[in-house]
């Protein structure tokens, strides 16, 4: 009996060693798995992190790609998708409100240019005046003080049609080129424009050159408009060399009196050439005392003198010094 009890307790221990190890087993590889399914869990958490990462990284470069492109609203929407992908990305968010900032602002410069396109295409100065004088004008001046002049490329990148606004520190006129562009340089046909109602009277004055470019300036053929109001000034073609005119300008005039006359002179680097003060003597003309240019005489139809206009030294052609 007390064997029998003895073999019962020894299969209770071994039933209970087995039970227990069965316990040990299971919670061993529950554990295990529990571990398992953790690494796994890191693991596709971390593909995603890594492909958010990779998405963020193609939507950026799509947004950059449309910065390049001039397509402002596509890239704010590429660079909030990017965003989207990494939203605690603190560095990734400051470069999207970076852009967005920078795309608002060229927005309003692509703008600006094409109403100027528009303006110049349609010879219309006093659109172009009124350009310049709104807070969109000021702005585009103020951003290309910074350079000297702002482009905009309707085609190409640097090369193709495109829309020029150039600045100068030594005056207050800023300026236009509409045409063709070389590696950023004005070359081909083009049209220089300057207009502007800051005269004494209130006058709105325009100024343009619409002919040959070379090596961004003007070089060939082209022809000159100068206007204040409805009175033109000039009118008439030109040769022009490195931005300065060259060869015979034809003019025509009325005197006080009104006697129609007319006459030419010469032009060399954008100066008159100088009629020597003999000849001026010769026509009865006074001989100014200082330094002085004299513009060719102007003939009536019966082929007299009528008229002398001068012009001195230190000036030049309007307008011809801001070419550059």
């Amino acid at each position: 009996m007390k064997k029998r009890a003895k073999f019962v307790v020894i299969g209770i221990l071994a039933i209970a060693v087995v039970a227990i190890g069965l316990v040990v087993y299971n919670t061993e590889k529950q554990k295990a798995e529990e571990q398992a399914a953790e690494a796994k869990r890191i693991e596709e958490e971390q593909k995603a992190q890594e492909a958010a990462r990779k998405a963020a990284e193609e939507y950026q470069a799509q947004a950059n790609a449309y910065m390049e492109e001039k397509k402002y609203d596509e890239a704010k929407e590429a660079m909030k998708k990017a965003l989207e992908q990494t939203p605690d990305n603190t560095s990734l968010a400051a470069e999207a409100e970076e852009l967005s900032q920078k795309a608002e602002e060229l927005k309003g410069y692509q703008s600006t240019m094409e109403a100027a396109r528009k303006a110049i295409e349609e010879d219309d100065a006093k659109a172009l005046d009124k350009l310049q004088d709104s807070e969109e004008g000021k702005a585009l001046a103020k951003m290309a003080e910074q350079e000297g002049s702002y482009i905009y490329y309707l085609e190409g990148e640097g090369t193709g049609k495109g829309i020029g606004f150039y600045t100068f520190e030594d005056c207050e006129c800023d300026q236009w080129y509409y045409g063709d562009y070389v590696d950023g340089k004005r070359e081909g046909k083009g049209i220089w424009y300057y207009a502007s109602s800051h005269t004494e009277d209130g006058k709105l004055y325009k100024e343009v050159y619409n002919g040959q470019w070379k090596k961004d300036k003007p070089n060939g053929k082209g022809r000159q408009l100068i206007a204040l109001g409805d009175t033109v000034d000039t009118n008439q073609k030109f040769k022009v060399k490195n931005g300065l005119f060259w060869g015979t300008y034809k003019i025509e005039d009325t005197l006080e009196d009104g006697t129609k006359v007319s006459g030419k002179y010469k032009l060399k680097k954008g100066k008159y050439v100088t009629i020597s003060d003999e000849e001026l003597e010769k026509n009865n003309f006074e001989v100014p005392k200082d330094p002085h240019l004299a513009i060719a005489f102007l003939y009536d139809g019966k082929g007299e003198v009528r008229s002398c206009t001068m012009i001195y030294a230190e000036d030049a052609t309007k307008g011809v010094k801001h070419f550059y």
